[in-house]
């Protein structure tokens, strides 16, 4: 659910500093671009376990 939320957010912020890069707003989109680059490369941890095969028994 969590990156389902920060990829929503990182396509705002793209599409907002797009948005204001056309309105001649060239800080805020500029800063709407970078903050949408950064969210979306962030890694978004997942706990992942691997069930291991049982060792042989003795």
């Amino acid at each position: 659910m969590t990156a389902i939320i920060l990829v929503l957010a990182g396509l705002y912020c793209l599409a907002r500093g797009v948005m204001d890069l056309r309105a001649k707003r060239w800080v805020w989109g500029a800063l709407g671009l970078v903050s949408g680059i950064a969210i979306m490369a962030a890694p978004v941890p997942t706990p992942v376990e691997t069930p291991l095969p049982a060792g042989p028994s003795r």
